[in-house]
C-alpha cells in the first residue's frame, strides 16, 4: 500500500508542508480506484498508480473545467490493475 512518504516524494512536496492535504490526495486517489473497480492491492504497479494519481490530484487542487479531468493516461491504468473477468484469485 502507499505510505505518505511514497506519495511526498512523488509530489515532489517539501517533507514539512502538506501532511493534510496529502492525506485527502492519497485518500482520493485510492477511492478513485476502488470506484473504478480496482480493488486495493499490494504491489509496485498498484503502489505507483496510486502514488501518480494522488501527486496530479496534489498538483491541480483547485483546477476547474477541462483542467480537473483526470489524464488518459491514469484512466488507462485501470485496465492495468483492475482483476481480469474470470480470473482465479490466489
Amino acid at each position: 500500500m502507499p505510505s505518505m512518504d511514497m506519495v511526498r516524494r512523488f509530489a515532489g512536496a517539501d517533507p514539512e508542508g502538506d501532511a493534510q492535504v496529502l492525506g485527502l490526495c492519497l485518500k482520493a486517489a485510492e477511492e478513485w480506484y476502488a470506484k473504478a473497480g480496482v480493488p486495493s492491492q499490494e504491489g509496485d504497479l498498484y503502489d505507483f498508480w496510486v502514488c501518480n494519481l494522488a501527486a496530479w490530484f496534489y498538483d491541480n487542487r483547485g483546477a476547474g473545467g477541462e483542467d480537473a479531468k483526470v489524464p488518459p493516461y491514469i484512466v488507462a491504468s485501470v485496465h492495468q490493475l483492475r482483476p481480469k473477468k474470470g480470473a482465479r484469485k490466489t
